[in-house]
């Protein structure tokens, strides 16, 4: 394996979450696909030569991968993650995958303000974690500071035909409500917020969108509702059907896995549909991309 990139020095680091070590599950592989598309567009579509993702990942699996494929296509990616163990496993992925890319880690993270100057990257851009800050609207204007043209931002989609029984699983189990403020999980909030910035709302954007419910756990989900049949939970866990470890990772060499693209090609009919409807009945995310208004008007 290439060496990996070297990190940033760090002020401030968080208490280290477990690391996770493998990516794992059918509903992971869509997403980092799905997502994978998305960002390869927008590569192009937007002429994409810097970007920052954070604070933290709010992606399952292995941390840090989300810019990847940006990296792989030319983009030079810093990545705050302030937590070392994740940080440490991010880039050893990055630098078998995509070991000519230009990347960092930053661990600093204060809650407050990212250590960058203002306008240093085309694209600031957040996946999944903007609903649990304590701020996150502070957050949004330090991504809009250090962004020259874009900001993106993904949260979990409210609207998705599962989340009621995602919130109803939570009560069954007694397991408090872990993902952040469902005011949030929808596009207006963030919308009116880029406004409040000097920033124009470019595209709203309905993402990861399979035929299976969104946030859920089918092996936990038995269990927790119908307690006799736990062995079928078992089986039906996650890691009993897919399992990669950070060289093993489909989605970064997908020609070296037909049988993996033939079932996504066939699973993407919903991700594929030009229907706002169905998208946003079955998008497990929802993301909004605003755009600077000095380089909307230009």
């Amino acid at each position: 394996m290439p060496s990996a990139a070297p990190a940033r020095s760090t002020l401030r680091t968080h208490p280290a979450p477990e690391v996770t070590q493998a990516d794992t599950g059918l509903g992971t592989l869509f997403e980092r696909w799905a997502l994978n598309q998305l960002l390869s567009r927008l590569r192009a579509d937007l002429d994409l030569r810097t970007a920052v993702e954070g604070p933290d990942d709010g992606m399952s699996g292995i941390a840090g991968l989300n810019s990847l494929p940006l990296g792989q296509e030319g983009v030079r990616v810093s990545l705050v993650l302030p937590h070392q163990g994740r940080a440490e496993l991010a880039r050893r992925v990055w630098s078998f995958h995509a070991p000519e890319a230009g990347f960092e880690t930053i661990e600093e993270w204060n809650g407050c303000r990212l250590p960058f100057e203002d306008d240093s990257f085309d694209l600031a851009w957040n996946f999944n974690v903007m609903t649990r800050q304590h701020d996150p609207r502070s957050v949004l204007a330090e991504l809009a500071r250090v962004s020259q043209h874009y900001v993106l931002v993904f949260v979990p989609n409210r609207f998705n035909y599962s989340f009621g029984l995602h919130r109803l699983h939570h009560r069954v189990a007694r397991q408090p409500w872990d993902h952040g403020r469902i005011d949030l999980m929808r596009p207006q909030p963030w919308c009116r917020w880029f406004t409040e910035l000097g920033m124009r709302v470019r595209e709203t954007i309905w993402l990861d969108c399979p035929w299976w419910p969104d946030i859920v756990d089918f092996g936990q989900l038995i269990a927790d509702f119908c307690p006799p049949l736990k062995g079928l939970a078992r089986r039906a866990r996650p890691e009993n059907r897919y399992r990669w470890l950070g060289h093993e990772l489909p989605y970064y060499r997908l020609q070296n896995y037909p049988a993996i693209q033939q079932r996504l090609d066939r699973l993407s009919c919903f991700e594929k549909s030009r229907l706002g409807v169905l998208k946003r009945t079955f998008a497990h995310h929802v993301g909004v991309l605003a755009v600077k208004e000095e380089i909307s008007s230009s």
